[in-house]
């Protein structure tokens, strides 16, 4: 049978986009390798921003939310913590399991055809285009146009010709490798609508420890680790560190990551795919790398992308041109509008290098001094932008006179997250000047990379 769309992957980003193109009545194909019933059984910190679901006027019903969240606790080595409340950091926990069954049924009832435990082998490649997606174990699934959905090991992703000019791999220098548990605890957590973040460079070289409340004696903790070689294993590690904290004295496991031995789930963190479409195909969600590349969250990204690229989709089979062209809207409107998520990402990318190759003291040395201050976060994580006045700058030079390399780094930083914002700004019309875009964005990364070596930690 002949769809006019196929979906791979019903997570925030498939189950989003299907919903959108069958209310503008598209025959849809919703390909996940779950079955119907754990669709939305998910690993992950649960914590989503308002702001999200505000961009696509999503509802979130009662039964899923677990906990309203009311801002970050930051804290470096020395513990002392960065305090940001409201604003961007205003969100909520989830049920994860209630919320992807939400968003499936919400598809379904739209008009959705499903096909759970349905796992996709690769793309079909015809003349060009994408038509479609092999199915284990011999199975042929065709559309007019494939939106992947896939996540971070999309098979479809990682099998396009290199024609399409999109990115197939995502190294494991981009990753983050995690473990969290969930647990009951029996002492009454203080100021429960807020989210903990520990940024200990030492115990979690390139990632962060968090513990997120889900409700007054339940909460969600884990950790991630940069997935470079010899990185510690996630779930030793938590039980080496934050595990031993007198919160969690006698506390009870209610549900872990399900892999002991390896420690547990890959997350991208790292910049969005430099294009997102090629013909017949449009990607969304983690498949594209569209997280924030500091905490690896993506999970409202994913359902707000998924929405747009089906609506692009529709789009392009009205006008019955699904070509890279046609569909290069999409590419545009991520890195070229104000609230696009490549706009916003791509240079807080750039202050991932400089995070992660910075040392203990440092951090802890950049919290005391006044030198990162919370407004700094605020305009970093809400605009991808790092707000530095020239009187402010001179009197955090003057306090942190003892880490002058460490102050050289962040305006260095600072510059180049400008250039690379102006990059994304400039964003090519057209697939012709896409080649030459990419160099120079790729070119200063590698820049970035040759000068921030990661730290490694013990």
């Amino acid at each position: 049978m002949m769809y006019d769309i196929v979906i791979v992957g019903a997570g925030s980003a498939g189950c989003s986009a299907a919903f959108t193109a069958a209310k503008r009545n598209f025959n849809v194909c919703l390909i996940d390798a779950k079955p119907r019933e754990r669709v939305g059984d998910k690993i992950c910190g649960n914590a989503i921003g308002h702001h999200h679901l505000e961009r696509i006027g999503l509802e979130i019903p009662e039964d899923v939310k677990t906990n309203e969240i009311e801002g970050l606790f930051i804290y470096p080595p020395s513990l002392d913590c960065w305090e940001v409340p409201g604003g961007e950091y205003r969100g909520m926990m989830l049920d994860r399991l209630l919320f992807g069954q939400y968003l499936l049924n919400r598809a379904i009832d739209a008009g959705v055809e499903l096909r759970d435990k349905t796992v996709a082998a690769g793309p079909i490649i015809d003349n060009g285009f994408v038509k479609g997606v092999e199915v284990r174990p011999n199975e042929k699934i065709y559309g007019n146009i494939t939106i992947d959905c896939g996540g971070l090991r999309s098979f479809i992703r990682e099998k396009l010709p290199k024609s399409f000019g999109i990115e197939t791999k995502i190294e494991d220098k981009d990753v983050n490798i995690g473990y969290r548990e969930r647990r009951k605890i029996k002492q009454k957590l203080e100021s429960e609508n807020f989210c903990r973040i520990y940024v200990n460079p030492h115990e979690f070289p390139g990632g962060y420890g968090w513990i997120f409340p889900e409700s007054e004696y339940v909460v969600n903790v884990g950790l991630g680790v940069r997935k470079l070689p010899n990185h510690p294993n996630p779930r030793e590690r938590l039980y080496e560190t934050l595990l031993k904290m007198e919160l969690f004295k006698d506390s009870e496991i209610l549900e872990t990551n399900g892999r002991k031995q390896a420690g547990g789930m890959d997350v991208s963190t790292r910049r969005s795919l430099a294009s997102l479409v090629g013909n017949g195909i449009l990607i969304a969600g983690e498949a594209g790398s569209i997280v924030d590349p500091v905490t690896g969250s993506g999970n409202g990204q994913a359902f707000v992308t998924g929405k747009f690229a089906a609506e692009i989709a529709c789009d392009a089979l009205e006008k019955s041109d699904v070509s890279r062209e046609n569909l290069w809207t999409y590419d545009l409107q991520h890195y070229t509008e104000k609230n696009g998520y490549g706009q916003r990402y791509t240079p807080i990318d750039a202050f991932r290098d400089f995070l992660q190759s910075i040392k203990p003291e440092d951090l802890d040395y950049a919290r005391e001094h006044g030198i990162i201050k919370e407004e700094d976060l605020i305009t970093l994580t809400t605009k991808g932008e790092l707000k530095l006045s020239l009187t402010d700058k001179a009197k955090r030079s003057f306090r942190g006179i003892g880490r002058l390399s460490l102050l050289r780094n962040l305006n260095y930083v600072k510059g180049v997250m400008e250039k690379i914002k102006d990059h994304c700004s400039a964003y090519p019309a057209s697939p012709e000047r896409f080649p030459e875009w990419k160099e120079k964005i790729d070119s200063i990364f590698f820049e970035l990379e040759e000068k921030f070596k990661p730290y490694i930690g013990k």
